[in-house]
């Protein structure tokens, strides 16, 4: 399933979902077909995610493809973006913008890194030119099945979130 809205529901599927959107893999089982659907989530979802998870399904198979609980490869979605952020030392020192401009972490103005897996840091889009914190603006957290309805989208974190997503310091990793 290719893309936010084929691996959750997306969009679409935010609330008050309206049309019943949903993930692929949910569907299937509800039709009751009964095969593992790899989810490579992503609004948009990186073309280096896609063609990197097919090339792994095709030289080493499903069974050697290692899947995070989400069925997500964990090549790409097993850390947190929070873990590979440039403004991270800005997070551990508490310096926090509060503008949009500001080259401090972007965690107060609704941040999502910190609960969202994805090697967004290093990957990188349009050609390795550019990502969401990258051109200042927080990330939106759009690999996530919680994706849209993990607004707002420009507030910040609510403090059960934070144990909800176990946001770590350096110290702790």
């Amino acid at each position: 399933a290719y893309g936010t809205c084929a691996a959750f529901g997306g969009i679409p599927s935010g609330k008050p979902n309206p049309t019943g959107a949903r993930g692929v893999a949910q569907v299937l089982k509800e039709h009751g077909v009964d095969k593992v659907v790899v989810n490579i989530p992503g609004c948009p979802a990186h073309p280096d995610w896609l063609s990197g998870t097919i090339a792994a399904l095709l030289l080493l198979g499903l069974d050697k493809v290692e899947l995070d609980d989400l069925n997500r490869p964990k090549r790409f979605f097993g850390k947190l973006i929070h873990d590979n952020c440039p403004r991270r030392a800005y997070f551990d020192t508490a310096r926090f913008a509060k503008n949009f401009g500001d080259e401090l972490c972007l965690l107060e103005l609704g941040c999502k890194g910190p609960q969202t897996y994805a090697d967004c840091p290093i990957r990188l889009w349009n050609g390795g030119v550019n990502w969401c914190i990258g051109s200042n603006a927080p990330c939106i957290g759009c690999v996530e099945p919680e994706f849209p309805d993990n607004a707002p989208l420009y507030e910040k974190m609510t403090e059960d979130r934070y144990t909800e997503y176990a946001v770590r310091t350096r110290e702790e990793d």
